[in-house]
């Protein structure tokens, strides 16, 4: 893949990322006018498994045969910048950084971008003058049509409950922040040899109580020759003494078709004690304009799931909850029986937690349907002496047939990990796991076999507007 376009740099520039890094954490803001904050943190982790490969040598049964490859391990290593400032001399202006750098440590695995040595995943500056707020640079939008990136700018007006925003720019790959078609000419060599450049807006505001936001947003190639997407979203909530409800719906204007969808209902009973939810959804992969995917018809599914939340004792609570799905029609020529279309999910969640530094819980999930089934169990304890101490240890086992299929056998595994704050503003976390597939007989198997191991210092930059305190590290 191609990274060498707008705010992507060559490697050297990740030593001057880390360079940055070291003399924004070294030199303090000590101008009073001037102030930052945010962090800075270095991550490092371990991987180890066992690829699964398809045997080359005829198998006695039509079905492939597989076996698993030579253990493999990938060690990788990054290092985030997220920083605001404030306080240039202009009233109103602001920066926000969000860089990340990577390394390969070793190992013969690939892990997926560690070659990609650095990146700006935010990088903008903001004026706020009045009602209005001005907004320059790399920057992504989050909603209900996903969360696109751009090179571009954003004016946003604001009076009370109303805000109406417009941006637009060059786009970016989704969850790469490269350039659209650089980015994806590797994988999609029919993908045309040009840029992407998107517009959007949208409106919020209040209608009878109803918070409303309505969004609309259009990418389009280089040349203008054509659209690679269009598309519109509403999203509605609103709460009375009874109920809360919150729905979500989008529409496809290129291929005027309506996307996805949902609709949630919650009903409070007995003083918040017990939780009743049930929702409605409907979900349709969704494809650019500029790939040949969207041809192939992806199949719908619509699904109804009823939730129970209880907590009636202080220690205790419990969730609960079922679905049912249904599959479109995938335009099948089916022999002998037809295909199966409906398929059902359940879970069970209990939580423990006391006052004191103690707490577990354990949660079991159930899906079977069209393709699959899926079983699995998982238990967590947790000590917590003190703020920004923690210890937690983890237990899982499932198993699944069909699609990954482990047949007559189980995966299971243990984890355990942990964190201290050293200072006010510096803290530590790190922590380990390991997974085994389990044959009939009880013996370790091959396949599914993981190792991970992790480590992440993190320091703080700056505090909070008019506190005296660091702000929060957050896990």
């Amino acid at each position: 893949m191609s990274r060498r376009a707008g705010l992507d740099a060559k490697p050297q520039s990740s030593l001057l990322a880390l360079v940055t890094m070291a003399v924004l954490v070294g030199v303090p803001c000590t101008a009073e006018a001037q102030q930052a904050r945010g962090w800075v943190g270095s991550s490092a982790q371990l991987i180890g498994m066992r690829p699964v490969v398809r045997l080359a040598d005829p198998c006695p049964s039509e079905t492939p045969c597989y076996t698993s490859a030579e253990p493999e391990l990938a060690a990788v290593a990054s290092q985030d910048l997220f920083l605001t400032a404030w306080g240039f001399g202009v009233r109103g202006l602001s920066t926000t950084l969000q860089l990340r750098t990577r390394q390969r440590l070793g190992g013969g695995f690939e892990w997926p971008r560690s070659d990609d040595p650095f990146d700006a995943m935010l990088a903008y500056a903001d004026l706020v003058r009045g009602d209005f707020t001005f907004r320059l640079g790399r920057q992504e939008v989050r909603s209900g049509l996903g969360f696109p990136s751009f090179d571009g700018g954003m004016v946003r007006w604001t009076r009370r409950s109303l805000r109406v925003e417009g941006y637009g720019g060059r786009s970016l790959a989704r969850g790469l922040r490269d350039p659209a078609n650089e980015a994806l000419r590797g994988l999609e060599d029919f993908l045309p040899d040009q840029g992407v450049y998107l517009i959007g807006t949208s409106v919020r505001g209040r209608v009878s109580g109803a918070s409303l936001t309505a969004r609309y947003h259009r990418e389009i190639l280089g040349d203008r020759s054509g659209l690679a997407s269009e598309r519109a979203s509403l999203d509605v909530s609103t709460a009375t003494s009874i109920a809360s409800v919150r729905g979500a719906l989008d529409y496809d204007v290129a291929r005027r078709s309506f996307g996805k969808g949902h609709v949630t209902v919650s009903v409070p009973l007995e003083d918040a004690r017990w939780i009743l939810e049930g929702s409605a959804s409907r979900y349709v992969p969704y494809f650019s304009l500029s790939t040949i995917w969207g041809l192939f018809e992806p199949v719908s599914y619509s699904e109804g799931t009823v939730r129970v939340g209880w907590a009636g004792l202080a220690d205790w609570s419990a969730r609960a909850s079922f679905g049912l799905r249904r599959y479109g029609d995938p335009g099948t020529v089916v022999v002998l029986r037809p295909l199966e279309d409906t398929g059902r999910r359940a879970s069970v969640d209990v939580m423990w937690r006391p006052e004191g530094p103690w707490a577990a819980g354990a949660t079991y999930d159930l899906e079977w349907g069209p393709g699959g089934y899926l079983g699995s169990l998982e238990g967590t304890a947790s000590w917590t002496p003190s703020e920004g101490t923690f210890v937690t240890a983890s237990g899982r086992t499932f198993q699944q047939i069909e699609q990954y299929r482990l047949g007559d056998g189980r995966a299971v595994g243990a984890g355990v990990s942990g964190g201290v704050r050293v200072t006010d503003r510096l803290s530590f976390s790190g922590g380990g796991s390991v997974l085994r597939a389990r044959t009939e007989g009880g013996v370790a198997g091959d396949p599914w076999n993981q190792t991970r191991g992790w480590s992440s210092v993190r320091l703080l930059i700056g505090r909070d507007p008019g506190s005296t305190t660091p702000g929060s590290f957050g896990r």
